[in-house]
């Protein structure tokens, strides 16, 4: 049986002879940029100079930590010529760091929720496709070949692209960002992502199941027994929480998520999709203004590194619902493209979501779990 060494090895041989790769101008190999280390990566020779660094700047391009910049890190120690971490200093920044679970909770409004205008959501560069909302660049051309599990965190990690190579896999808020729910599947821009069908692999917490987003807006586990392989387009960027750990603001009733600038009932309560539109319309808490959040927004609250359901921080949503036969199902606004009988279903246990068009078990007459939601100021 080959060692795990020799299977890196074949892998790496694979994508390095693969046409599709050669044809994209991909360049995979030439960043340091470790699948493990949440610590920034510094940038092979091939990368440019404009990554943004991971330690603050002061307004001259000097890093604040007291010793002048003379070309040394600033780490207390004079440069001697040594090795640093594995890595030679050759004049290039640091990237970023490709750490997934520091991106698993968005830092900024999801495009799409009430008052983000979808027309000048995106910029699009001939490699990168920059989102100016979420503040997000992503591979704009879909990996040419697909992938397994294993080799989708690895493809991301080794990719060098539009001068950067702090590239990843998406986080599953990060992947649902990109929906345009309102448009038949496949729901994503064609102009910003000219190869929009098939799906896409997400980072979901777990090293051991990751997800599959598909091209309508559902979403499954991908387990080590159903593991692809399939399509993979890598992301880069995106706001780490603050250092405090910081993600609500707190009052009895409600919950201010301070990344989204959403506002949530922090009580929960069971209805129909008609009568869950009308409970939250009539809700006179803090002035009112609430309503049922769209299938993105509800994404939002979902924590992936938890080891077990309910997928949510509990201590922000204390008399959040427990699973009854493995299932938490919450309604969100957000009906079906191409049925208008159909509402899309979040499940905090389980992370997948589905329609109800989908399932013989739910329709818009079932009663779920609702939580209510008010757009930022």
């Amino acid at each position: 049986m080959p060692s795990v060494d020799e299977k890196k090895r074949r892998r790496g041989q694979g994508r390095l002879i693969s046409a599709p790769f050669l044809f994209l101008g991909f360049t995979l190999l030439g960043c340091d940029n470790s699948l493990e280390a949440s610590s920034p990566k510094t940038c092979g020779e091939s990368c440019s100079t404009d990554q943004e660094p991971t330690s603050p700047e002061s307004p001259d391009g000097t890093e604040n930590d007291g010793t002048e910049n003379d070309g040394t890190e600033n780490d207390g120690t004079e440069n001697d010529g040594t090795e640093n971490d594995g890595t030679e200093n050759d004049g290039t920044e640091n990237c970023s760091s490709s750490d997934p679970a520091l991106f698993q909770m968005a830092r900024w409004p999801m495009p799409g929720s009430t008052g983000e205008d979808h027309s000048v959501q995106y910029r699009v560069d001939e490699e990168v496709t920059h989102d100016q909302i979420t503040g997000l660049d992503w591979q704009r051309q879909l990996a040419s070949v697909s992938l397994t599990d294993e080799d989708a965190a690895e493809y991301c990690a080794e990719l060098s692209l539009g001068g950067h190579c702090d590239w990843r896999l998406p986080t599953r808020v990060e992947g649902v960002s990109l929906l345009d729910l309102q448009r038949k599947p496949p729901s994503f821009d064609p102009g910003a992502f000219p190869d929009i069908d098939g799906e896409l692999v997400l980072w979901s917490g777990n090293p051991e199941r990751l997800f599959r987003l598909g091209s309508d807006g559902s979403l499954r586990v991908r387990s080590p027994t159903i593991a692809g392989p399939d399509r993979v387009r890598c992301v880069r960027g995106g706001g780490v929480p603050d250092s405090d750990g910081s993600r609500y603001e707190l009052t009895p009733d409600l919950a201010r998520d301070l990344g989204t600038g959403l506002t949530w009932t922090r009580a929960t309560s069971k209805q129909t999709y008609a009568d869950a539109a009308s409970m939250c319309a009539g809700l006179q808490l803090d002035g009112g203004g609430f309503r049922v959040p769209s299938l993105k927004e509800l994404h939002t609250l979902i924590f992936d590194s938890k080891p077990n359901g309910p997928w949510i921080d509990q201590s922000a949503f204390p008399s959040f619902p427990a699973a009854v036969s493995g299932h938490i199902i919450f309604w969100t606004s957000s009906l079906e493209a191409t049925d208008s009988n159909s509402a899309w279903m979040l499940d905090f246990a389980t992370g997948t979501v589905e329609a109800t068009a989908a399932t013989a078990n739910f329709t818009l007459k079932s009663t779920l779990h609702v939580l209510c939601v008010r757009s930022r100021p």
